[in-house]
């Protein structure tokens, strides 16, 4: 039963969150949000209002907890200093492979006949700017869309078992960019944050691998039109690698085996470092227990040899089993969507994929 309540509370607010989302993006277009900076209205509403305080604020009421709950549910907990380290640099690997991910992708749909938009060249990019384009194109997309998707739908998914339930989030983050050009590297990053959500017990190591990743793209650019060291990297291996096929191909082998090699020890890394916390965490706690009981069971043997009674008697007993911490949500056998949640799941991924395929259409005619 906790599991279907689970399940069912974070489909419907999905589903809210979606439609509110979709309506606000037709609302933009029309640029009824010009007032004050639409694209900057626009993304507080979507990451903080919906995604964020959405994900939250629903899950919550419908299942009828109270919020300090839901963050332990979401995963949103505290790390070690290590496992922060050690997000940063594997930030730094997601950014480069997505970019071998995006420009393979974007070249696929291309041979469809694609055009992708080109926005007007950036002729100034002030330091001021690039500190905006941080906090509402890295920061706020990488923690309040973790919250949603590595947060809410992760956590009821999981019941489905690891696997289904990190593909089908990580689609759910893929269609929510509503972009044709977005869609797959944004479900492939989100298949290894889901992965790295599992492995570590929190959501903090994605939202920093989501940042960093975010504000890379950011910081490229701002170096890029400041002709800053490393403004050009991504040009100068796009020059290399067309310079000859061969020596393309090679180069190519070599970056992604490097890459993937630093992804998989970084990894690694952060899970063994996770669950040396999880142990000291539980080791902490259950010595917590212990004491606790040992003191209940003291205490009532020198009552009872007050008394002139030398066992505990069965309210004694009664008394100390309530301390025992049991997990309602864990009973065995497989688990089955209820048709509620199941429904919204397929609506809400039939809207994302309907939307997703028109801005492929639109783009390609």
């Amino acid at each position: 039963m906790g599991k279907n309540k689970t399940f069912n509370s974070a489909m419907l607010a999905y589903f809210i969150i979606v439609i509110l989302f979709v309506a606000l993006r037709l609302i933009s277009s029309f640029g009824l949000l010009s007032f004050a900076g639409s694209d900057y209205v626009f993304t507080i509403l979507v990451q903080v209002v919906l995604l964020f305080g959405g994900s939250i604020v629903l899950y919550s009421a419908f299942k009828k907890q109270k919020i300090k709950r839901t963050y332990g549910e979401f995963g949103i907990k505290k790390v070690s200093w290590k496992i922060v380290g050690l997000s940063v640099p594997l930030g730094f690997v997601v950014f480069f492979l997505n970019m071998f991910v995006s420009k393979t992708f974007n070249g696929l749909i291309e041979l469809f006949g694609y055009e992708h938009a080109h926005g007007s060249a950036i002729s100034s990019y002030s330091f001021g700017s690039l500190i905006i384009n941080v906090v509402f194109t890295a920061i706020l997309p990488g923690i309040c869309e973790e919250v949603a998707h590595r947060g809410m739908l992760l956590k009821s998914l999981s019941p489905l078992g690891a696997s289904k339930a990190i593909w089908i989030s990580a689609l759910f983050f893929g269609l929510l960019h509503m972009n044709i050009e977005q869609f797959f590297y944004a479900t492939i990053i989100g298949l290894f944050l889901g992965f790295l959500t599992m492995v570590s017990g929190s959501i903090v190591p994605a939202m920093i691998v989501h940042f960093m990743n975010n504000f890379l793209s950011t910081y490229l650019t701002f170096s890029q039109v400041n002709g800053l060291p490393f403004g050009n990297i991504v040009g100068w291996v796009e020059g290399v690698l067309a310079s000859n096929v061969f020596v393309a191909i090679l180069l190519t082998l070599l970056i992604l085996i490097i890459l993937l090699q630093c992804l998989l020890v970084l990894t690694k890394k952060i899970a063994s470092h996770s669950l040396k916390n999880d142990l000291q965490h539980i080791q902490q706690e259950f010595g917590k227990q212990l004491l606790r009981e040992a003191y209940l069971i003291d205490l009532q043997n020198a009552k009872n040899k007050f008394e002139g009674r030398e066992e505990l008697n069965e309210e004694s007993l009664e008394r100390l089993k309530q301390f025992i911490v049991i997990d309602e949500e864990q009973p065995a056998g497989k688990f089955a969507m209820p048709s509620y949640g199941k429904l919204l799941l397929i609506v809400t991924m039939c809207l994302g994929v309907a939307i997703t395929i028109f801005t492929f259409i639109w783009g390609a005619l």
